[in-house]
Parts: structure tokens; sequence; C-alpha cells
């Protein structure tokens, strides 16, 4: 285990911190700036149940399918090699991304409240659950049994 890896991962995690930010400066801005857009629409059903079903299956169901089904694997075979560890990092990542684009498009559009405090919650979850610390990284390295490429 390289600390090259665990810097990637740190700089994939802080690269999308930084795109789930700026949109949601960009959706404050667009809510400040142009009060009348949004001002003619009301709250929809369909948008509100999209947008957190959304956040709910990319940032919270998919990583704990992904991290199961990751698991179970390394269970089968002895352990999880490095490169399949990373690739299940990665696709977490990207996941919790793909939710958190949901949770700006709650943001964004009109929707009822209790499903946009949900959304924001659930996102929010799903950040957490990824941040980038040496001790987490060092413990998913023992839990999921993973091997040095050399094994």
């Amino acid at each position: 285990m390289d600390k090259r890896d665990f810097l990637t991962i740190r700089r994939q995690t802080y690269i999308m911190f930084a795109l789930i930010f700026f949109g949601l400066l960009l959706v404050f801005l667009v809510h400040r700036f142009s009060p009348n857009v949004q001002s003619a629409m009301e709250a929809d059903r369909i948008n509100s149940v999209m947008a957190l079903l959304g956040v709910t299956l990319f940032a919270i169901g998919i990583p704990i399918l992904l991290r199961t089904g990751y698991f179970q694997k390394g269970s089968r075979e002895g352990g999880l090699h490095l490169s399949d560890f990373l690739r299940m990092k990665r696709l977490i990542i990207s996941s919790i991304g793909i939710g958190e684009f949901f949770m700006l498009f709650a943001y964004y559009l009109p929707i009822y409240t209790y499903h946009l405090y949900l959304s924001v919650l659930l996102g929010l979850y799903g950040i957490y659950s990824i941040f980038p610390s040496r001790a987490t990284y060092e413990k998913e390295l023992r839990s999921f049994g993973v091997l040095d490429e050399n094994d």
C-alpha cells in the first residue's frame, strides 16, 4: 500500500467536493439574482420524488451495494487486490458525485420543502461517508483484506 494511492483518492474526493461547492454557489447566485425565473414555477411532486430518489440511490444505495459486493469478492478470494480496492473507491466517489448533482437539482427546482431538506441531509451523509482521512483509509484496507500487488 502506497501513500500515493491514498493521496490519489483524496485528490479525487476534493475535486468532487469543489465541483459540488461550485454548483451550490452557482445555484445560489441564480436564485439570488434572477428570482423571477423560480417564482413562476410551483413545487412539483414529480421533481420532488425524482430528486429525493436520485440522491438516495446514488449517494447511499449504490455505495452500500459496491462496498458489499467488493467485500464479498475479497472474502471469496482470500483478500481484495489493491487495484480492485482503488476501483471500488473511484466508483463510490463517482456515484456520490452523481447523487450530489441530484441534490443540486433539488436545490435549483422548486420542490417540496421536506424533500429538499431530506435530499440535502442524504447528500451530506454521502459526502461524510467518503471524507478522506488516513485512519479511515487504513481501517478500510484492513477490513477489506487488501493484498499488496506483489502477493
